[in-house]
C-alpha cells in the first residue's frame, strides 16, 4: 500500500472510524467468546455493524455535546457507523487469516507445567519431533521429562505426566 491509497483510506473513512473500528473489532471478539457464546452463527455477521453504529452514535453524541440532530446528521452518523463495522469486519478477517495463527502456542505446553517456563517450549519441541510410531514412546517422553524437569519429579508424577502426553500425541496424528 504506498501513500496515496493510504490517504485515500484516511479521507473515505476518516481517522475517527478508522480507530473505532478496532475497538468495535475487539469488543465483537469478547462478546464472541463470553457473553454470545450460544447465539447462531449469523448473528455474528451482523454484530460489528451493529456495534459500529452504536459505537458511532456514542461518540457522536460525546464529541457534539447533545443529542440535538437534524435528519442529515442522523443519517451521516449510521453511514459512518456502518463504515466503522465494515472497517472493523476488514480487521477482523485480516486477524483471523493472517495474524491470529502467529500468536498461537504449542497445544503441548499446558501439559508441560511440570517443566520451567523458559525449558517449556524446547522440550514441547523436542516431545512434538519425537516418532510417534514407536513403541517405546513413553520411555522417551519420560527421559525428555527428567531432562527438562526442574525440580525433577516423582515416578508416580512422572509416569503419569509422560501418559498424558504419550496418548495426547497418538490423538493428534
Amino acid at each position: 500500500m504506498d501513500i496515496i491509497q493510504v490517504a485515500e483510506v484516511l479521507r473515505r473513512f476518516g481517522v475517527d472510524v478508522l480507530l473505532l473500528a478496532v475497538g468495535v473489532t475487539f469488543l465483537t471478539s469478547l462478546l464472541k467468546k463470553t457473553v454470545m457464546k450460544s447465539v447462531s452463527s449469523k448473528v455474528y455477521v451482523f454484530l460489528p455493524f451493529a456495534l459500529g453504529i452504536l459505537i458511532y452514535a456514542a461518540y457522536s453524541l460525546i464529541a457534539k455535546g447533545g443529542i440535538c440532530f437534524t435528519a442529515e446528521e442522523a443519517f451521516g452518523i449510521v453511514g459512518r457507523g456502518f463504515g466503522t463495522g465494515s472497517v472493523a469486519t476488514v480487521y477482523y478477517a485480516v486477524y483471523e487469516n493472517f495474524l491470529r495463527g502467529k500468536f498461537r502456542t504449542d497445544p503441548l505446553l499446558p501439559l508441560l507445567e511440570c517443566i520451567p517456563a523458559e525449558k517449556r517450549d524446547r522440550a514441547a519441541e523436542e516431545i512434538s519431533g519425537l516418532d510417534r510410531s514407536e513403541e517405546d514412546l513413553g520411555k522417551k517422553i519420560e527421559e525428555t521429562l527428567l531432562a527438562y524437569a526442574d525440580p525433577p519429579l516423582e515416578e508416580g508424577e512422572l509416569a503419569a505426566t509422560a501418559a498424558l502426553i504419550e496418548e495426547y500425541l497418538k490423538q493428534i496424528t
